[in-house]
Parts: structure tokens; sequence; C-alpha cells
């Protein structure tokens, strides 16, 4: 297999490389990496991964969720905190994914999995330098700007006795982790006030921290195969990089 190093070592030697297989600067996609891919999102995003002719590779805990897709994809099981096995799927990848969650296994926001995973991704991506892939990962909509200005965290909306209170806290702690760091390209994708929609339009209006609403002043939603074509539009366009936005119908 071609790996990213190897494939920079070509280059440098004046080889001739598929504009596909390119990856500096506005570079060309062809392989994606998905975090989740068995997910309730994950799912999606991999849908819309195949339906736009990407090569996936798809990660999951329990790959025996993803047998329906084992003709069509790269099914491997990575636990995303070990910086070194990242490190090997990443150098095999021209775009990084990442839809996980699940539940806490602790009321400590900094021990949530996207807490976690944010560090090891953003360590793991800072060793490949300027040559290191697009990461879009799948924030949570209680870091959006809801009312006043503020988040929901910040309106107190998610007290220490809430039962997800580790979650939307450490989806907090990741997307400040995010904006901390200038040497990833880095994109987070927090969904509206809900996925509860369904099918895939292929329309969809961009925020970025305020959380979009209809006219009427409800909180917007998408569905979450709108919500996947969104993840690969702003893949291909480039508008949010180093930044956050959330989308809806």
């Amino acid at each position: 297999m071609l790996t990213r190093r190897i494939l920079l070592m070509l280059l440098g030697l004046g080889a001739c490389i598929p504009a596909s297989a390119a990856f500096a600067g506005e570079a060309a996609v062809d392989r994606v990496l998905i975090f989740g891919a068995s997910g309730r999102i994950g799912r999606h995003i991999v849908d819309e991964a195949l339906h736009r002719g990407y090569t996936v590779t798809g990660v999951s805990r329990d790959p025996s969720r993803l047998e329906d897709y084992a003709d069509r994809i790269q099914v491997v099981t990575a636990d995303i905190l070990d910086r070194e096995r990242v490190a090997e799927l990443v150098d095999a990848s021209d775009a990084v994914i990442v839809a996980i969650g699940g539940v806490p296994r602790s009321q400590d926001p900094a021990q949530y999995i996207a807490a976690t995973a944010a560090e090891s991704l953003i360590e793991v991506l800072q060793t490949f330098g300027d040559t290191g892939p697009r990461l879009i990962f799948v924030g949570s909509l209680f870091t959006l700007k809801f009312e006043d200005g503020k988040s929901l965290l910040e309106l107190g909306r998610v007290p220490q006795d809430h039962e997800n209170y580790a979650m939307f806290h450490g989806h907090q702690i990741a997307l400040d982790r995010f904006r901390a760091t200038d040497d990833v390209n880095w994109t987070v994708a927090s969904p509206p006030n809900g996925l509860r929609l369904e099918g895939r339009t292929g329309k969809v209006r961009w925020g970025d921290d305020t959380l979009l609403r209809d006219p009427d002043g409800t909180p917007s939603g998408i569905s979450r195969e709108d919500f996947a074509f969104a993840i690969f539009e702003e893949l291909a366009a480039g508008n949010y990089i180093r930044k956050r936005f959330n989308v809806a119908r």
C-alpha cells in the first residue's frame, strides 16, 4: 500500500503521481478514514462517502456491525486512543472523519471519549506536519451559541447532576482543544437542534458558532443523510478549516 509518507518521497523524486493521490494544499481526496463508522451518524457518513466514490476504511469497536459493507469498504478494529495504530491508519488516508460517542463511563468530562479522542488525534496529526490529512470531527449542538451569545452549557442548562454532563462538557473540552491547535487542519461539525428529519435532499444552510433557526425562531433540524452530505461538501470546499460549523435544512 502507498502510504502518505511513501507518496511524499515519490513526489520528491519527481515521480508521476495521480491527482487523486495528492494531498498537499488544496489536494484531492480519495481515501477516507471514518471512526465510528457503525454508529447512527457514522453509517450515513459511510454511505455518503461511497455515493461520492471514495475509498473507505471504516473503524468500529464491533466490526460485525459493518458486515453489510464488507464487500465495499475496508473494515478495521482500532482504539482511537492507541496513537501508534491511529498513526498507521492516518498514514494510509487522505482525510479523517470522526463520529464517535457513547455513554460516559464517569462524570468527569475530561475522560469522555470526545475529549480524549480529540487529544489523541491532534497529537497524531501533528506528527505529519503540513502533509497531514484533513480532520472533520463531529461535535455537539450543546456547544453552539443558543441565546444571548451563550451556549446551553454556558447558560447552565446541563448542571453537574445531569445524566449527560460528562458527554456535553466533554465535547466542549474537545472543541476548546481544537481551537488551541493551529498546526492541524481540523474542522468541527456540530449538528443542529435535532437529527430528526429524514432523507437526503442535498440542500443545507450553513452556520458557524450560532445555532441555526427556522424563520419562526424555532431551532432548525436536519437529517442524518444531509448532515453527512454537508461533511463531504466541506471536505471538498475547505471553507471551515480550523473552524466549527453547523448545518440545517
